[in-house]
């Protein structure tokens, strides 16, 4: 039953990230590629990490949990920086009627 469970898991993993690699080469601009690339970046690892954690022992278990709750803190604060500095070299989005209701804090 585990190991059903962790190719399940597996597939999925690969399944997310795959719907995610194909999101960032249909987005078409910088701010939803980069939607696209983190969230089914960090729900397609975690997947991972948690088939790898049920084939484990206690050793891999805690890299797995540790793994995930560091790419839990980092993901958000990568997509967070690459974004402001999209917005900072004024990268155009690709709807026009888009309204930008940032304050210039340059």
């Amino acid at each position: 039953m585990i190991i059903v469970l962790s190719d399940i898991l597996t597939v999925l993993g690969l399944a997310i990230l795959t719907i995610g690699v194909y999101g960032f080469v249909r987005m078409p601009d910088v701010y939803t590629q980069l939607h696209a690339a983190s969230k089914a970046g960090f729900l397609g690892i975690v997947a991972l990490l948690a088939s790898t954690a049920l084939h484990g022992d206690g050793a891999i278990i805690t890299r797995a949990v540790l793994i995930t709750v560091l790419l839990a803190l980092t993901t958000p604060v990568a997509a967070h920086a690459i974004g402001r500095a999209a917005h900072r070299r004024e990268e155009p989005m690709h709807i026009s009627e888009a309204v930008d209701e940032t304050v210039d804090d340059r």
